[in-house]
């Protein structure tokens, strides 16, 4: 039984398309959040609970853009197995 391991996926199901739309996304909303606190901190207003949120906000944005980035790192090259695969598939199709 020495079968090579096959290295698993982090998000099977999240495709490079994906990966960019949701990359877009939450980087937006980290940086919403973050020109909402920097203006909060530069009003030097006393904080509410809104102000609080926008923090919490900006901490949850940039954890998950470190997520996402890792994920990136590490499934990387199942996304170019996929689009090398896509792209054979093309050029069969095409030579038909």
């Amino acid at each position: 039984m020495s079968e090579a391991k096959e290295s698993k996926r982090l998000q099977p199901r999240m495709t490079r398309g994906g990966f960019r739309v949701q990359f877009v996304l939450w980087s937006l909303w980290t940086g919403l959040q973050l020109v909402m606190v920097v203006g909060n901190l530069i009003m030097g207003t006393v904080w509410d609970l809104g102000d609080y949120l926008s923090l919490a906000g900006l901490i949850l944005g940039a954890a998950f853009l470190g997520v996402l980035l890792y994920v990136r790192h590490h499934d990387s090259h199942f996304w170019k197995e996929e689009e090398a695969k896509r792209a054979d598939w093309e050029r069969r199709g095409r030579a038909l």
